[in-house]
């Protein structure tokens, strides 16, 4: 796309982050008043009946991860690629497009009689079409910048392309074989810890120094490779675990878990300076990522208490570890600093901001430990900070996302 055509394009659809931030953090904040309602039976005696499409908790894990979590990812590759190849990246109105199949899903799941293929291919077209634009963006960096010089970032298509093909199977499980969607979801949640580490890794450094002038400390020969490989290797070994009932098999997933713990948690003390823990716009980028290595920890524990999902029926403290603690904080914290330094703005936590970081850090602590206190309480109590620090987000940031560049 021209400079030209750029300037004459509304704010919004300028860049992909904008559209995807904006729309997904709002589909959040409606998710999540939507789910505190269901779950206090608070819904209005009109609609008290009514169940969206595969029924509540159906939607509320799908539309977390694959409505929410992917379409932050989609909007932040599609930024990033821009940055990794000097190119302009996909067009307005290929943007366009993607965010309306997004949107279109959405709606789609909030219609109980929508047909199964018509729903799968919405949910399926976002992700496809993002795989497609990312990896024509990538393929002109390295025809200017020379072939391999994009190596490290091709996976990440690839990653965007097995989001497309498990949307495809969650809904032919869902139709056919509905007991095995927990596991999907499961999988789904430590396919994202997993590109969560690994971004957050590259840029997490690259943000302490930027911030602090401090240089980062070198990582030992090999710890990014085993960190990196026992994250991804838990995702096959997790799943096992859920279909055979094997001691030898929980305690390898179990050793595999905490060796991703202590590795990605090396990783993580060798990136911190002094001085993180008064930059809010750094301390919730480490907390994320301690979080998420919490949740290897609580699957080791898990596994080796001999704890199953599938027998109990409820979801496992490592689950809402990863998902609020560490996902939900990444997200917010990365989503504040990218619209700050995207649009010409200086990269400083806006008014209330550390508050909202810190009501996701209370939301994760009452989700682990408050239901042994008070279950329907800590549910509700848990969503209600949720809520209010989506709700700070979007004050600053909606008008920041919306609005053209303060530098313009």
């Amino acid at each position: 796309m021209s400079q030209t055509a750029i300037k004459t394009t509304l704010p919004i659809w300028q860049i992909a982050f904008r559209p995807f931030f904006l729309a997904a953090s709002v589909f959040i904040t409606f998710g999540f008043i939507l789910w505190a309602l269901v779950l206090s039976n608070s819904l209005p005696a009109s609609i008290s009946q009514y169940q969206p499409y595969g029924g509540w908790l159906v939607w509320h894990s799908h539309e977390m991860i694959f409505g929410f979590v992917q379409a932050i990812a989609i909007g932040f590759l599609l930024t990033a690629s821009r940055n990794w190849t000097g190119q302009a990246g996909i067009s307005s109105n290929m943007l366009k497009a993607i965010v309306l199949f997004w949107l279109s899903a959405r709606i789609a799941w909030l219609i109980p009689a929508t047909p199964m293929v018509l729903l799968m291919l919405l949910d399926a077209a976002a992700p496809l079409l993002a795989t497609l634009g990312l990896a024509q963006t990538l393929a002109m960096g390295e025809k200017q910048q020379g072939k391999g010089s994009q190596k490290y970032n091709w996976p990440f298509v690839i990653l965007l392309a097995a989001f497309t093909l498990i949307q495809i199977i969650f809904h032919l499980l869902l139709t056919f074989q509905a007991e095995n969607i927990t596991h999907l979801m499961q999988v789904a949640v430590l396919m994202m810890a997993g590109m969560t580490l690994w971004v957050s890794g590259r840029v997490l450094p690259f943000f302490t120094r930027a911030r602090l002038q401090a240089p980062a400390g070198d990582l030992p020969k090999g710890l990014l490779e085993f960190s990196m490989t026992s994250s991804w290797l838990i995702i096959p070994l997790f799943l096992m675990t859920q279909y055979f009932d094997n001691n030898a098999l929980s305690l390898t997933t179990a050793i595999a878990a905490l060796c991703a713990a202590a590795s990605q948690g090396y990783r993580l003390a060798l990136f911190y300076r002094p001085g993180v823990a008064q930059e809010p716009m750094l301390w919730s980028l480490y907390l994320a990522f301690g979080w998420l290595i919490a949740g290897y920890v609580l699957i080791a524990i898990d596994l080796l208490m001999g704890i199953n999902n599938a027998s109990t029926g409820v979801p496992l403290p490592w689950l809402h570890a990863m998902t609020i603690g560490g996902l939900l904080t990444m997200i917010i914290s990365m989503m504040a600093r990218i619209s700050l330094g995207h649009t010409g703005r200086k990269i400083l936590a806006l008014p209330y901001m550390a508050f909202c970081f810190a009501l996701l850090q209370a939301a994760t602590l009452i989700r682990l430990l408050g239901p042994s206190v008070a279950p329907g309480i800590a549910y509700v109590m848990a969503i209600l900070c949720i809520i209010l620090a989506l709700s700070i987000f979007l004050f600053h940031y909606g008008k920041i996302l919306w609005l053209p560049r303060a530098d313009d």
